[in-house]
């Protein structure tokens, strides 16, 4: 019997998949992306049918390689909330043996942010800055844990291997977006603007793995 399944996906749906690229690929036409950061972006088009990801998405210098090196290493994933973990595809995380982490859901934290002052997830991160070291850290929805984030880095409490900074929304989004991009301390993938959110995260996630397994099968 023929197997029906294309890599984690039944055929019918790969299928239906390989269409929508050749639709966003039409109607984006040119872009400024090289063939990998591209690869993402189209995964965040397809996820959000919102053209618009192909004018905001930034890339810093050799992100992408950063985060192939980071999943040979196994680093583990700290997402800032528990829908980006439960996107997350598994048979993608399984190509590297990839392990997620959701620092909001430890016990403590709701006590820590009231004592400290800061949001639940600005405290998520805080109790966890030393063990971000190496790690990807992939914010989606809180901009204060993205500004805490930031501010470990700075402080040299914390280097992770990669940020994704997408948190959306309409208060401090914008605005921890771009004290990423000023920090430059490490590699990091932000949707400038308002614009971002879980579902962009998994979708920037699922891209770079699915990059890093291409660089490793056909050396691009």
């Amino acid at each position: 019997m023929m197997d029906n399944r294309v890599e984690g996906i039944v055929r019918p749906g790969a299928d239906i998949e390989a269409q929508s690229f050749a639709i966003i690929e039409r109607e984006v036409g040119q872009h400024g992306y090289d063939p990998l950061e591209w690869i993402v972006v189209r995964r965040i088009i397809h996820t959000t049918a919102d053209f618009e990801y192909a004018r905001i998405t930034l890339f810093s210098s050799g992100v992408v390689e950063r985060a192939r090196e980071a999943f040979h290493g196994g680093s583990p994933i700290y997402v800032d909330t528990r829908m980006i973990a439960v996107g997350l595809s598994p048979w993608r995380l399984g190509w590297y043996g990839l392990r997620v982490e959701v620092p909001s859901d430890d016990l403590g934290i709701m006590e820590f942010a009231r004592r400290h002052g800061i949001t639940r997830s600005a405290a998520a991160f805080r109790m966890k800055a030393e063990k971000l070291n190496g790690s990807v850290v992939v914010v989606g929805n809180a901009p204060t844990a993205l500004m805490e984030i930031v501010r470990a880095i700075e402080e040299g409490i914390a280097k992770p291997a990669l940020v994704v900074g997408v948190p959306v929304g309409f208060v401090q989004a914008s605005e921890s977006k771009e004290m990423l991009i000023r920090n430059g301390m490490v590699p990091f993938v932000v949707t400038k603007g308002r614009k971002g959110g879980s579902t962009v995260a998994v979708a920037i996630l699922h891209g770079l793995l699915e990059c890093a397994r291409l660089i490793d099968e056909k050396g691009l």
